[in-house]
């Protein structure tokens, strides 16, 4: 939200003015009045208050040292880490004091007749937006009035400030909390929840500094002692996680995310012992004859991307519902038409209702209708549709193929799908061999014709020609 709000303030050329706070010592320094205030404002019953209260009163502390120990001290402010009560209270606590100071300043004008509260948090990190100089100014005062009276205080070493005139940055407003100036992101770029804002505003840079960490950890992985299996699953469960939040926090574009997935894909042959023509089709494909337990990286951040603009559309916050992300993918492919292309799609099969498609008689599969859906089950089944065209497409992709593709006329083959304790337990070369005899890969008299490595294919005691099929 903070970062479309930027975004539309640059290509509407509006006024804004977003001040990016943290509360220093989060937990530590709540007071226990504040709390019991909250409660009371959010009409919690009596008996949970009292209970609270007696919770609260048995907090002590003391020093002790080699000569003498101090008296038990009663504590009033800090609320215990780990205690499965305290974020609700933290987040009632935070609730009264933002309530207090949003009044300050109205709703910022993001144009096209959107706006949005001046007020943004997320446990201890607090964001103004305010679409006018002075109610920054005004909000930023009454926080320090509020934070002065409960006893709390914002770490000046978070403090950061973005002031956009008409839609360019301006270098010259700054404003101070506390008696101090809060720098401007172009001195010091800063970090809120997961995303880096600077001067630029833009995410160019990015998407270069995301391929940049997957090569080198891609290089770290090859580099470690361990088995080709245990470098991909380790490139499974951690690279890829790890590569995911980037990419589908920042607007960067598919082409990059196919670039990183090409060097994945080199990799990934390179630790399972197969040639270097391996098409990703059989590494990813949900339909292949024999089905292995990897992700492609291009498709959950398909995935990913598809299911902000879904999640938000169906927010009972009219706020958030108005207020859609502007998604940057590239030209490649666009969230927009794809999820309306999945839409388009599941309402059509509910037109059509159940056939069959396969040697299954009907009624032996069940179907997730889209007029009978909604929430997130209706979310699940546009990224299920965005997955089932993905690997659509890898399929068409195998037809083409006519090699490594023959595994699409086999109608009469059962699938095999191979899981992670099954590789586990399975000697790396037989994998290599299982992956290799599957799509024609072992070296027969006529792949090492094709290959150049021989110049006749045919056997030398039959005479005929030698190949797997």
């Amino acid at each position: 939200m903070i970062w479309e709000a930027i975004q539309r303030a640059k290509s509407e050329k509006l006024n804004l003015d977003v001040v990016w706070l943290d509360l220093a010592n989060a937990y530590g320094s709540v007071p226990y009045e504040t709390i019991q205030l909250a409660l009371r404002m959010y009409h919690v019953p009596e008996v949970i208050q009292v209970m609270l209260d007696d919770y609260f009163n048995g907090f002590r502390m003391r020093f002790s040292t080699n000569n003498y120990t101090i008296n038990w001290i009663n504590l009033e402010a800090g609320i215990a880490m780990g205690c499965a009560i305290s974020p609700i209270l933290f987040v009632m606590a935070m609730e009264v004091i933002l309530n207090a100071a949003e009044g300050s300043a109205g709703p910022a004008n993001l144009g096209g007749g959107c706006s949005m509260p001046p007020l943004k948090a997320f446990m201890d990190d607090t964001t103004i937006i305010c679409s006018k100089e002075d109610e920054t100014r005004r909000m930023l005062t009454r926080l320090d009035d509020l934070m002065s009276w409960c006893r709390m205080e914002f770490k000046p070493k978070k403090y950061r400030s973005l002031s956009v005139r008409r839609g360019k940055v301006d270098e010259a407003t700054t404003f101070t909390e506390a008696e101090q100036q809060i720098p401007i992101v172009s001195q010091e770029p800063v970090k809120s929840l997961g995303r880096w804002y600077d001067s630029s505003m833009k995410d160019t840079r990015r998407g270069a500094e995301t391929l940049e960490l997957a090569s080198e950890s891609l290089l770290a992985i090859n580099k470690c002692g361990l088995q080709g299996k245990f470098k991909i699953w380790c490139l499974q469960f951690m690279l890829i996680p790890k590569l995911l939040w980037p990419l589908i926090v920042y607007d960067i574009c598919s082409s990059t995310v196919e670039a990183i997935e090409a060097k994945i894909n080199k990799y990934t042959r390179k630790w399972q012992g197969v040639p270097p023509g391996l098409s990703d089709v059989v590494m990813y494909s949900r339909k292949a004859k024999l089905k292995l337990p990897m992700k492609s990286i291009l498709e959950e951040y398909k995935c990913g991307k598809v299911t902000l603009p879904t999640m938000l559309e169906e927010s009972d916050d009219p706020v958030v519902k108005t207020v859609q992300p502007s998604l940057k993918t590239g030209r490649k492919w666009k969230v927009t038409e794809a999820v309306d292309e999945a839409k388009e799609c599941l309402k059509m099969k509910e037109v059509i209702s159940q056939t069959q498609t396969d040697r299954r008689g009907l009624g032996s599969t069940t179907a997730k209708w889209w007029s009978k859906t909604e929430g997130k089950e209706k979310r699940d089944i546009i990224i299920d549709e965005i997955r089932n065209k993905e690997d659509s497409t890898r399929v068409q992709k195998a037809v083409q193929q006519p090699q490594q593709g023959q595994w699409t006329n086999w109608d009469t083959a059962i699938q095999r799908s191979l899981t992670w304790n099954d590789i586990w337990h399975i000697v790396p070369l037989r994998i290599s061999f299982l992956i290799r005899s599957v799509y024609d890969l072992l070296p027969s008299n006529a792949n090492l014709v094709r290959w150049g490595k021989k110049l006749h294919a045919h056997c030398a005691k039959v005479g005929k020609l030698q190949s797997m099929y």
